[in-house]
């Protein structure tokens, strides 16, 4: 229990500012600044009432360390955390960071951490998405065959012809790619932030917004040869390509360098969509919550739920993009008989023999995924 106080001891001398050994609403609203995290004036006072057992308006260091040990489950940062998205769910698609990073935990830690959870939610996973990204290149288009009809099927289908092991193909560069995406989106989060951010004590809703999907912008970009890789990978006959390496090569000798990003365009806008509905959906379902349970501070768990139901809503609304950027990608695979000059006309011959609906194949899995891969991110990070 010793360290543990001690670390506490040394978070409460950080926000004791005045060094009076008393910790007032000003000081604890300075510590959230510090963090870049803006918080409204009505949480701040519930924070209060929480941890002030006296009411006289102040923190003392007994009344900091009796709620923290007797809150076990909340890890030492949670305090700067409580109304804030956590950011560990990982359902194998690209998000925006959340402003929700504290200064205390390890950088490199926190990386190791969440790949490891990542990696492992994303090999879970892993049979359902590859039946997303077969259904997605899967067309109506009358010189294409219909391979898959169902997520059933699909997976038989996939069993019959490939054995189990065909269920993790490409997901070895999902994996690889994690770390990677992770370190580019957090350095360039805070890049921006700190551009936006010049001069002001916190960032709004609004610059968050912008601060996250620039990062989004420059990640995606960065690791954007691994995205097209693991999609070949899942698509490729066997045969065509062996492994990561061969694969790209294979892509720069035959196709040319600039096929490495083919897709990049829609993927790029599916960024915006996606960050503006996650970020607003899950800021009223937390805001739901709160009202609805007279201001109690929403548990790990509900905050991970939030997050999915959040993140799942963004995906609805850029699924169509992710669609258009798997078809693209596809194309070079051997076998593969329909061809599009570019983005738009993926959507139009999309649209003229699928419908709309065909805008939206391979929904089912994908949103499937959500449910494990929140239950691995809980156990595993909490």
């Amino acid at each position: 229990m010793k360290p543990r106080i001690e670390k506490l001891y040394k978070i409460f001398e950080e926000l004791d500012e005045n060094h009076d050994n008393k910790i007032d609403k000003e000081e604890l609203k300075h510590g959230y600044a510090r963090l870049g995290i803006s918080i409204t004036d009505s949480e701040l006072q519930m924070i209060m009432n929480v941890l002030d057992k006296d009411k006289n308006t102040t923190i003392d260091f007994d009344e900091f360390l009796t709620f923290m040990v007797l809150a076990p489950r909340i890890k030492v940062e949670a305090i700067f955390r409580y109304f804030e998205k956590a950011a560990s769910i990982d359902i194998g698609e690209s998000a925006v960071i959340p402003d929700n990073r504290p200064t205390q935990l390890d950088p490199l830690r926190t990386l190791i951490a969440g790949g490891c959870a990542g990696g492992i939610s994303r090999t879970v996973t892993a049979p359902l998405d590859r039946l997303k990204v077969l259904f997605q290149a899967q067309t109506n288009h009358p010189k294409a065959a219909q391979e898959f009809t169902g997520i059933a099927q699909g997976l038989k289908k996939i069993y019959s012809q490939e054995g189990w092991i065909g269920y993790f193909r490409g997901n070895g560069t999902n994996v690889l790619k994690i770390a990677p995406e992770t370190a580019v989106k957090f350095f360039a989060y805070e890049y921006f932030k700190s551009i936006l951010g010049k001069d002001k004590i916190a960032l709004n809703i609004g610059e968050r917004f912008i601060a996250g999907s620039l990062a989004g912008v420059v990640a995606q970009t960065l690791i954007y040869p691994l995205e097209i890789t693991k999609t070949r990978l899942t698509l490729a006959p066997k045969g065509q390509y062996n492994g990561i390496i061969d694969c790209i090569i294979k892509i720069i000798k035959h196709e040319g360098p600039r096929t490495l990003f083919r897709g990049l365009t829609p993927s790029l806008l599916g960024i915006i969509p996606y960050a503006g509905v996650d970020l607003s959906v899950y800021t009223t379902l937390k805001d739901f919550y709160t009202r609805k349970n007279n201001d109690q501070i929403p548990s790990v768990l509900t905050l991970l739920t939030c997050g999915a139901l959040s993140s799942t809503c963004g995906q609805l609304v850029a699924y169509p993009l992710a669609l258009v950027r798997t078809r693209l990608q596809a194309q070079g695979i051997k076998g593969n008989p329909v061809h599009y000059s570019g983005m738009m006309d993926c959507f139009k011959q999309t649209l003229k023999y699928e419908g709309i609906r065909g805008l939206y194949r391979g929904l089912g899995p994908n949103f499937l995924k959500t449910l494990p891969a929140v239950s691995i991110s809980y156990c595993l990070l909490y």
